[in-house]
């Protein structure tokens, strides 16, 4: 594309002269300038050689331009004799590099001249085609660690271009999904504990919650997306293989999350003195009638000479969502005693470890969520005192939500000998009908109001030592609070009724009858209340100090120093309320809406009764009422020194020009665990502290070569080694006795960090018309898994005793004790393969249109631990099939295409709970569509459906495919205006 902004000088050259330039020879007429993109374009075409710079925004530097016949030679320095920047030629084509003709200091400029801020000077070939003006494919082919990079226009809220669905066009990445909205990531099939998150580069943990059935509070190390507020983050990045100057802690990747900044990144890139955007969504679900809407704004500005720029943003967000679906909580094998109203071969049938649903559980979880988000930025310049960033991120995210279910709760114990078993049958997943007498059914309300709060306070300082050495430091603090000051459960009984549930016509979603009218408050007494708060407190607080050295132009230099610190806090408190006479005094409801609707089923209940909330303050009770046992709470605490060199170089003199990167980190950190234990004493119990301490180190070597075959071709190799720390519920959990499962859970201080070897190839293709394509094999060899350890024990078994346990259990026999451990290595082999075509070569109006693309195969076994042996099956959380997908047309001002985003199941647990022998998630596949149009320069309208096709969450239990959980939550449709003023 020709420059278009060339001087008026060089236009009334054009229009005047009578003579060619080749009469009048190769000449600078002293006015005429150009963009540095366009004296790339020139030389690409004219010349037919490559073009390679150091500038990231090439339009924006200004050079001279020459005219008449000019030799190769003669072109390069008449354009580079007025400004300071240089060409040499080299076998790979010409190299365009900023080269002061004095010694420059580290001050921003809106002026072509001034040296660049941003040190790391990768060179990129531009070569004149188009692939240079998309800043994702830049990024990713100045990366020597394959990084890929989404940017994000300002204020962006959730659609086609919101945080997460802007990397997963790029990557092979997927997310699960809360409410509708995406939750934890997954890099290359591998689950969210394999994956480090930070913002701004600081490391980050967000935390929030699910249902029961999800692992409620996900006290791990995997990143809560949903909690976020949109419209804060200028651009998403994930590194998929590390070097040394990147934090460890990332088998599959790293994703670095930035906010806005006012000043340019560097003196070539433009500065743009004020902006101001504004960004309106209004958001429906088509499917539930659920709906809500969001607003982010900000602005910017900075003085003329760039020395001082600020910035502020807001972002706010308010839904509804109801999500509807069923439950099993599980599937187990029960002791049914004798039925005498069966024939002795269904009696036969049901003593053969017969698996039944225990639960058989209507869900409807309906939320109103509210997020909050602000940021703040200054950047300041001075020739004396170097660069100075201060970024400050706030939110606050707030879930009000309400759970309604209605359960068959009489059959959920293994002792069933007082159930009456009138007709059942059995198929592949065992028993798929059953119709019993005598039993209890359940319904529960639970209110539950959970809030996370999100905080970073980030310093960033530079500084010229001389024109080859610089320094930097970065000082920080992080705290993520989530809160669940209310925790309400009602639990409501209907005793001794007929129940039947029937999974023959569909094996995610029985059809369950009732001897009884659920919707008759008259049917049901108050059996129990439990009162409950959760609090998870993370901080992070992080110091660095950085030197670079700039040895030449071709080779550079990183040492540093870094401390990080960081603590969770886990506090707990219950309180549970049996009602001795079953009185509901009126405060009863009907459940909203009508269940029935949209399952295609015929049979499901409309609604039932629950209880109201106003039952527990009628009956004086509170949250002083609350009990902080102190053997349920567990704080971690992690100290971190990390030291590493890092050197970038270039060498042109190849056959082929090959970059990269080689370093070295060293971490070492120091583990504590600290809580308490309940012990038995000769006559009495005692509290005692548990304060377990472990420390590690880790030398982590990386390696990354990038061969430029052509300039438009590269070939990669990358490897390094890497380290996970365990999961925090892994390490803290206490032990934690399930009753009605048979169940006990406890953590494992003394875990050891999983360490793998990392390998990356991959060939890369960059076409002239925004094509391209890359594939790539990788490799992970993982030293040790953590896995689940099961063992069949007594209560007087376990580690330690509680009074409490007795108290609580309700029958007989041995419980499953479960607790992580470092289990066998593991292989992860896999291939990527990124696409994006667009049909530019094909005739109009088919040139219009476009794919991009990205998929993933992985492939992994490990080896589970059981009482007689173990079992072979992938790692949890891989899915072998990761797809990211995307038809679009694109015109002068409308821009439309429809997207997918698939996996393949992946497993959460191996061995399963109650002797099944896996539970996992299975395949989904969403379906989406968008559209925008470009009103004007400053205004545009958008349309974002979500989830078109209702895709459920599917959990599953055993290699039968049992249902474990299945739920919808509908197509949500967007409709977004958007301004940016100041461009």
């Amino acid at each position: 594309m020709n420059d278009q902004r060339c001087g008026w000088a060089l236009l009334v050259c054009l229009l005047t002269s009578g003579n060619s330039w080749s009469d009048d020879g190769c000449f600078y007429d002293g006015v005429s300038q150009t963009s540095l993109a366009h004296i790339i374009e020139q030389v690409s075409k004219r010349y037919q050689v490559g073009v390679i710079t150091t500038s990231r925004q090439p339009e924006t530097v200004r050079l001279s331009q020459p005219l008449g016949d000019c030799s190769l030679d003669e072109f390069l320095t008449l354009a580079t004799a007025q400004a300071d920047w240089a060409f040499r030629q080299q076998d790979a084509g010409v190299v365009f590099y900023y080269s002061p003709r004095q010694p420059a200091v580290a001050k921003p400029s809106a002026t072509p001249s001034a040296e660049p801020l941003d040190d790391q000077r990768e060179e990129v070939v531009v070569k004149g085609i188009r692939f240079i003006h998309d800043p994702a494919l830049v990024s990713r082919y100045a990366s020597n660690t394959l990084t890929e990079v989404a940017l994000l226009p300002p204020g962006q809220l959730g659609g086609h271009n919101g945080l997460t669905a802007a990397i997963g066009r790029r990557a092979a990445v997927t997310f699960s999904q809360e409410a509708g909205v995406d939750r934890n990531i997954s890099v290359r099939g591998m689950s969210s504990d394999f994956t480090r998150v930070t913002v701004n580069g600081m490391p980050m943990l967000a935390t929030g919650t699910s249902i029961d059935s999800r692992g409620a509070v996900n006290n791990s190390r995997s990143f809560d997306f949903n909690v976020l507020p949109d419209g804060l983050f200028s651009e998403i990045s994930v590194t998929k293989s590390s070097n040394a100057r990147i934090n460890e802690g990332a088998i599959g990747g790293s994703v670095d999350m930035s906010t806005p900044k006012p000043l340019p990144a560097s003196a070539t890139d433009a500065l743009v003195s004020h902006r101001q955007w504004l960004n309106i969504q209004r958001e429906n679900n088509i499917s539930n009638g659920s709906d809500g809407g969001a607003i982010s704004g900000g602005l910017q500005g900075s003085v003329d000479d760039g020395s001082f720029g600020w910035l502020v943003a807001f972002s706010v967000r308010k839904r509804t969502t109801s999500e509807r679906g069923y439950s099993t909580v599980r599937w187990q094998v029960a002791d049914w005693g004798e039925q005498s109203s069966l024939s002795d071969e269904q009696q036969q049938t049901l003593a053969d470890d017969l698996f039944y649903p225990r639960h058989n559980r209507y869900d409807i979880i309906n939320r109103e969520l509210t997020t909050l988000g602000a940021t703040a930025v200054l950047q300041w310049r001075d020739e004396n005192w170097g660069q100075l960033d201060l970024t400050l991120v706030g939110s606050h995210h707030k879930q009000d939500m309400h759970e309604y279910h209605i359960s068959s709760a009489g059959i959920r114990t293994q002792d069933l000998s007082d159930i009456q078993v009138n007709e059942y049958e059995v198929g592949a997943q065992g028993m798929v009908y059953g119709s019993f007498s005598n039993v209890n059914i359940r319904s529960e309300h639970n209110h539950e109001v959970d809030i996370t709060d999100l905080g970073q306070i980030k310093l960033d300082w530079s500084l010229p030592l001389s024109t080859r050495w610089k320094v930097r430091s970065a000082l920080g603090y992080q705290a993520s609070i989530f809160d669940s000051p209310t925790h309400d459960n009602i639990s409501l009984l209907a005793y001794g009724q007929d129940f039947s549930f029937d999974l023959r016509e569909n094996d995610r979603l029985s059809v369950n009858r009732y001897g009884f009218d659920i919707t008759d408050p008259g049917e049901w007494e108050l059996w129990r209340i439990s009162l409950a708060q959760d609090q998870v407190v993370n901080r992070y607080r992080v110091a660095e100090l950085e030197f670079e050295l700039n040895q030449s132009n071709t080779l550079q230099h990183w040492f540093g120093i870094q401390y990080q610190a960081f603590t969770n806090d886990r506090q707990e408190a219950t309180y549970t309320y049996n009602s001795p006479d079953g009185l509901v005094n009126g405060y009863s409801q009907q459940t909203s809406g009508n269940f029935s609707q949209g399952f295609g089923l015929s049979g499901l209940p409309t609604g039932w009764v629950v209880a109201n909330q106003g039952i527990i303050p009628s009956l004086g009770l509170d949250d002083s009422l609350l009990v902080r046992d102190p053997t349920q709470q567990r704080q971690l605490n992690e100290y971190t020194w990390a030291g590493w060199w890092q050197t970038v170089f270039e060498v042109w003199q190849l056959p082929w020009p090959v970059r990269g990167d080689a370093g070295l980190r060293y971490a070492t950190t120091r583990q504590q665990v600290q809580g308490s234990l309940l012990v038995e004493g000769d006559d009495s119990e005692s509290v005692e502290a548990v304060n377990s301490q472990f420390r590690y180190g880790n030398w982590l070597p990386s390696l990354h070569l990038v061969a430029q075959a052509r300039d438009n071709l590269l070939f990669r190799a990358g490897y390094s080694r890497e380290i996970v720390s365990p999961s925090i519920d892994s390490l803290t959990t206490p032990l934690l006795l399930r009753t009605s499962a048979r169940i006990v859970t406890n953590g494992n201080s003394e875990l050891k960090p999983i360490r793998s070897h990392g390998f990356d190839l991959s060939a890369e293709w960059y076409g002239s018309q925004h094509e391209f394509v890359a594939m790539g094999l990788f490799y992970n060899r993982i030293d040790s898994l953590i896995v689940e350890e099961v063992q069949q024990v007594t209560l007087d078994q376990l580690p330690y005793y509680n009074p409490q346990w007795e108290a609580q259990d309700d029958g007989e026999g041995d419980y499953s004790y479960r607790r992580p451990v470092n289990g066998p290595g593991t292989d992860i082999s896999g291939v990527e393969i990124n696409i994006q075509l667009p049909f530019t070569r094909l005739p109009y109006p088919l040139n219009r249109f476009g794919i991009d693309s990205s998929y993933a195969l992985s492939h992994a076994v490990a080896r589970y631990p059981l009482d007689d042996g173990y079992v072979t099956l992938p790692p949890p959380g891989l899915s072998r099939h990761v797809f990211n997908g995307a038809f679009w047309y694109r015109g002068d001002h409308l821009e439309t295409g429809v997207t997918l985003r698939a996996r393949s199941r992946y497993l959460t647990l191996v061995p399963g709970n109650n002797d099944n022998d896996r539970e996992g998630v299975n395949a989904s596949a969403i379906l989406g569509a968008y559209g925008s149009w470009q009103v004007s320069s400053e205004l545009q309208l958008s349309l974002d459906i979500n989830n078109i096709t209702n895709e459920a969450f599917d959990k599953f239990v055993d290699s039968s495919n049992r249902v474990y959980s299945y739920s919808v939550t509908g197509t949500e449709v967007r409709f977004g205006l958007g301004w940016q003023f100041g461009l």
